[in-house]
């Protein structure tokens, strides 16, 4: 936590950054409670695991259908409200899952909650880009990838905890209590969030300085509501956008995938129980924070094509490992358990580097009155992944079991790779 603290003073806004931080906290959270408990529900429901990884896709499908749109109303109506709405609502789509009586419910429980989480991401991403510059942009979207992975850590220590001392709906139920009041935290940090010092914002000229917003990224004055819907859809998408893209989806597909089928992997490949699987899922998530935290700087002082190759083919390597694991057998639970904890720890921190340095790229890309927009471009990238991972990945695991599964996913690390290698061969 010193360390996070230590990165905010080295933000232009650091309370700012920190109030979208947390709120990418709440976000990642509601977005990852059902993965903790899959085995549960398959178990409750009597559903495959196949079914159990539509549940997770769901949730993105709507995130991919609504995140283009999102960011375009975001920089419309204002970013700081939108996000707001988009995480109250998210609240309300886990609460309907708390109280689900049948796999269908789960699925519409999911679909409001994808909805509501579709403006989080186009707004967010695009706040930390418009509060920074290009000498800080690495490390504020370092910081915003560490508070995404506090909030998903959180997920299986309060959802995963509470499920194995009462019930799924309970934890459900609990973690929605909790999300909702961090998220009035959150609206009061925007609230009291320092004003912008238009002077060192990119690109901006001491007249249009004199009026311009982060809150939609327009002048209140100069730009009307028409003129912020035109500039939305008339966003150049070069090159270097049509690649990011790209490399989006696959990491999305990649990360997601990791996420889901931990626990289910663990709990499957030690015999021990959910509980054990999502001390494990924990582990990742630290070491994912971690590196997400650290590599926002390293994107500010090193080539960042070439820190997303190295993060990618490293996860390969070690989830392609995975298939060791059988040289384990026989050890006791607790040792197997801790074993894989620390490996999974290493996986996370491989899959998480990616992200700042990949955030950054997209930030060298926007402008203010638009980035709310190519965010949402960007982001749906996102979501398609992380909806086909789960689902791909869950046929794979109810067809081979998902032991065998589950080092499958390094094939898409290793294309994550070579997508970040394409970056070197586009020019705008």
């Amino acid at each position: 936590m010193s360390a996070l603290l230590r990165r905010l003073r080295d933000v232009r806004r650091p309370r700012a950054v920190g109030s979208v931080t947390v709120g990418h906290g709440v976000n990642e959270f509601f977005s990852i409670v059902i993965p903790p408990i899959i085995p549960l529900l398959v178990a409750d429901f009597g559903i495959t695991y196949g079914q159990a990884g539509v549940l997770v896709t769901i949730f993105f499908v709507m995130y991919a259908l609504f995140q283009l749109p999102a960011g375009m109303l975001a920089d419309v109506i204002g970013k700081e409200r939108l996000l707001i709405a988009g995480l109250f609502g998210m609240a309300g789509g886990v609460l309907v899952a708390s109280m689900a009586t049948s796999y269908e419910t789960l699925l519409v429980a999911q679909a409001i909650a994808g909805i509501s989480g579709s403006a989080f991401h186009p707004t967010g991403m695009a706040l930390v880009s418009d509060y920074e510059t290009k000498q800080t942009e690495g490390k504020a979207m370092g910081v915003f990838g560490f508070g995404g992975a506090l909030g998903t850590m959180s997920a299986p220590v309060i959802v995963g905890g509470v499920a194995a001392v009462a019930d799924w709906r309970l934890a459900l139920a609990t973690g929605v209590a909790i999300g909702v009041l961090v998220t009035c935290l959150v609206v009061y940090l925007f609230v009291t969030a320092e004003e912008p010092d238009v002077d060192e914002v990119d690109g901006t000229d001491d007249e249009s300085a004199s009026t311009a917003r982060t809150d939609g990224g327009r002048s209140e004055s100069t730009q009307s509501v028409r003129a912020a819907i035109w500039n939305a859809i008339d966003l150049p998408i070069t090159p270097s956008i049509v690649v990011l893209f790209f490399v989006t989806v696959v990491l999305s597909m990649q990360h997601r995938a990791i996420q889901t089928y931990t626990t289910s992997y663990v709990a499957a490949e030690t015999g021990a129980s959910v509980a054990a699987g999502n001390v494990t899922f924990f582990a990742l998530l630290v070491g994912g924070s971690l590196a997400s935290l650290y590599a926002g700087d390293l994107a500010d002082r090193f080539d960042r094509i070439t820190l997303g190759i190295a993060a990618s083919l490293a996860t390969a390597a070690l989830v392609a490992a995975t298939l060791a694991t059988t040289l384990l057998e026989g050890l006791p639970i607790e040792l197997l358990t801790a074993i894989l904890a620390v490996w999974f720890a290493v996986i996370g921190a491989g899959m998480y580097a990616s992200y700042p340095v990949k955030n950054a790229m997209v930030s060298q890309q926007a402008e203010a009155t638009s980035s709310g927009s190519l965010f949402g471009v960007i982001q749906t990238g996102s979501a398609i992944g992380s909806a086909s991972g789960p689902t791909v990945f869950g046929v794979l695991s109810t067809r081979w079991g998902v032991v065998a599964a589950f080092p499958a996913i390094a094939a898409v690390s290793v294309a994550l790779a070579l997508s970040f290698g394409l970056l070197w061969f586009v020019t705008d």
